[in-house]
């Protein structure tokens, strides 16, 4: 049975997971409110600012919208949000309970930091370059993602097939048993959203992304991502990662470097690693980022487990 906590625990029961989600989750007013309350929060969006030479705090507090959402924009400030409510969980709780980390896509990159392979001013400025990179290939490789909830993998499959008449389509995001994200132009898109409708699936969304990622759409991009990987300084995890690409959890840099250079053209595996997690008998979900998208996931998917946002966990005054 999973367990829903209603206010914040005196200590968390490990081991633990902190989750990382991605782009999409965005809003304005992230972060503000941990910066408020946690010198460590508001020190590490100063230094995302320092490092980034962006006006981080407007965007993430302020918006306006339009302009955060931009993925130059939203890529970066999304890691900084991250590295703010990883500061402030850490001075909260520590990182001792912590028996792994993983991150959704982009997600990814804050969760390298939060495992200590990589600084945070060096995931800050990868994530930065990642921003670029894929809104210099969706001017010329463009796409859209669509939100498929409801329908098995080989109703979607079906759907993937059928839209691929009209241009190319993949699949993106295996989030769950009954949640996927197709990736793909935008004609194919288009009927792929028609013929989930048809389908009957429970949710059918367009989503607010403007390009195809985990595509061969991404592949411009992702040639020139896998360079900066290469020179990317890593050292072995202290906390194990578990990868979104395979749901392997990882422990050495070679394999942190392989995961990180097809990072862009492979499919998110979110359901894999969600079972690497109850294999782990991971006993706490915490997500460090706006929402409760990857901690209702596991809410709904994982048994025995108590799940959190970071804002739910440490902005009631017991965290801290």
């Amino acid at each position: 049975m999973t367990l829903y906590a209603a206010t914040a625990p005196a200590g968390l029961t490990p081991p633990v997971a902190l989750l990382f989600p991605g782009q999409g989750v965005q809003r304005p007013g992230m972060g503000l409110e941990l910066t408020r309350r946690f010198p460590g929060a508001a020190r590490a969006l100063e230094l995302a600012e320092e490092v980034l030479e962006m006006p981080v705090k407007r965007l993430c507090f302020e918006g306006p919208a339009a302009e955060l959402l931009r993925t130059e924009n939203i890529q970066p400030c999304l890691v900084a949000v991250s590295y703010a409510a990883f500061e402030a969980y850490r001075v909260s709780f520590g990182i001792d309970r912590i028996a792994v980390v993983a991150g959704h896509s982009l997600g990814e990159l804050s969760a390298l930091a939060a495992s200590g392979s990589v600084s945070w001013e060096e995931a800050l400025l990868l994530a930065r370059e990642r921003g670029r990179l894929m809104a210099d290939a969706a001017s010329t490789s463009p796409g859209r993602m669509l939100a498929i909830v409801g329908l098995l993998e080989g109703q979607v499959e079906e759907i993937r097939q059928e839209a691929g008449r009209a241009g190319g389509i993949w699949m993106a995001n295996l989030n769950s048993p009954d949640q996927f994200i197709l990736s793909g132009e935008a004609a194919a898109i288009a009927v792929a959203e028609s013929l989930a409708n048809r389908a009957k699936a429970r949710r059918v969304v367009v989503l607010d992304i403007p390009l195809g990622a985990h595509s061969p759409l991404m592949a411009r991009a992702a040639a020139k991502l896998a360079e900066r990987v290469r020179a990317l300084p890593l050292k072995a995890p202290q906390i194990p990662l578990i990868a979104n690409g395979s749901g392997f959890v990882l422990h050495s840099t070679a394999s942190i470097r392989a995961e990180l250079a097809g990072h862009l053209l492979r499919p998110v595996l979110w359901a894999r690693t969600m079972a690497a997690m109850q294999r782990l008998r991971i006993a706490t979900v915490v997500e460090l980022g706006p929402g409760r998208v990857l901690a209702s996931l596991a809410a709904k998917h994982m048994t025995g487990v108590a799940t959190w946002n970071v804002d739910e966990l440490l902005l009631d005054g017991q965290g801290a």
